[in-house]
């Protein structure tokens, strides 16, 4: 007979990266640690990334800790989860006979890259082939190094007491034994507070990295398209974000001579980027390579934006009949979306009433309860 479980437990939630990094993993993250503590259990979040200066949170942050430190850390612990792709903690939770559980955000167990792209382009995402793909775009010491590390991560999602997929197309993509779904939390309350009846200056939004997995080129190939036809020549759409393909983009924006309807507005975050996002009629994210979770499809969705996503990853299986899809990387399609929805009415408001509904499936606290009932079943098998 197993052991009666003490309340409240204390969760050990591992992050490679955190705050003051920025990304998804790192939100997650602090929301899952902030809803934890909101419904009476005990949190620490241990991560590789250095501050100098630590923002004060509700729950305890370890940076860098020595071996020793994990040790202990991990003593004091109930249960340990670690989110994301780092096996760090494994050791020491098996050292301590503590339970681990693995959330994968992404194919870390399927492919070398984790991603299914590199270099610009898509990759494999089945370990054989990925592999071999990396053999031959980087060479056989990369390939060496690699190999030992998908192999180790491989060994302990074999191991571990449970893996949770973040979506049902990752379990698809990496489809492991002793495996549940568990969608993750995102703070979208933020943006549900977006005003909506406010003078629309763009069009179309796209907010998010500017990088090629992302697919801007598709969006704005897709937009040209649209604008080519007079009625729609006037038509507007900003692009939200940074990162190391702005110049590309910018110079294709002229090549396509959208200068006038297109808006590269940088980075932007809190009340600055609601300011922009309120300012807007219709979300786009083109994303290329399959997105693993639907995380901004899902801030633009509370935001009260409708929406058009790539078919093909994590942002159609969230959205669902709260969107548009289109297949990845077709602007003609993408093309077809965005006058669809700036034409006819009745889609229109049939996927805004959608999104009225679906944006309750994501509450941040209710996701977190999900994660707290797991904690306590494999905490009951152990």
């Amino acid at each position: 007979m197993k052991d009666e479980i003490v309340f409240p437990m204390k969760i050990l939630l591992y992050s490679s990266v955190f705050f003051p990094s920025v990304g998804g993993i790192e939100t997650i993250t602090a929301t899952l640690a902030s809803n934890i503590i909101s419904l009476g259990h005990k949190c620490i979040v241990v991560t590789e990334t250095p501050i100098q200066k630590e923002q004060k949170f509700d729950y305890e942050v370890v940076r860098n800790p020595t071996w020793r430190e994990r040790l202990k850390i991990t003593k004091g612990c109930d249960i340990i989860h670690s989110n994301g792709a780092s096996v760090a903690m494994f050791p020491f939770a098996k050292l301590c006979k503590k339970p681990f559980v693995w959330t994968h955000n992404g194919y870390q167990v399927a492919c070398v890259d984790g991603l299914g792209w590199l270099n610009g382009s898509p990759a494999p995402i089945t370990p054989r082939e990925s592999l071999l793909f990396h053999l031959s775009e980087k060479g056989f010491f990369h390939f060496l190094k690699e190999a030992i590390k998908l192999n180790m991560r491989r060994y302990v999602a074999d191991r571990v007491d449970l893996n949770i997929a973040a979506t049902h197309w990752v379990a698809k993509r990496q489809p492991l034994k002793n495996q549940v779904v568990a969608y993750t939390p995102y703070p979208l309350e933020k943006f549900t507070s977006a005003r909506q009846n406010i003078p629309k200056k763009y069009d179309f939004i796209y907010v998010g990295r500017l990088v090629s997995e992302k697919g801007i080129d598709t969006l704005l190939n897709a937009f040209q398209h649209l604008i080519s036809e007079p009625e729609y020549r006037h038509k507007t759409l900003a692009v939200v974000g940074g990162g190391g393909k702005k110049e590309e983009l910018e110079t294709l924006t002229n090549q396509l001579n959208l200068q006038n309807n297109v808006y590269f507005l940088g980075s932007h975050r809190g009340d600055d980027l609601i300011e922009i996002i309120e300012q807007a009629e219709i979300g786009v994210v083109p994303s290329i390579w399959e997105e693993p979770m639907g995380g901004v499809s899902l801030e633009l969705l509370a935001a009260g934006k409708k929406m058009i996503v790539s078919e093909f990853g994590g942002h159609a299986e969230c959205l669902k009949d709260a969107s548009l899809s289109f297949p990845n990387g077709d602007y003609v399609s993408l093309s077809q979306k965005m006058k669809l929805l700036i034409s006819d009415h009745n889609i229109a408001k049939k996927i805004s009433e959608n999104a009225t509904l679906k944006i309750q499936d994501f509450n941040e606290t209710e996701l977190t309860k999900k994660y707290v009932e797991i904690y306590e079943k494999v905490l009951s098998e152990n």
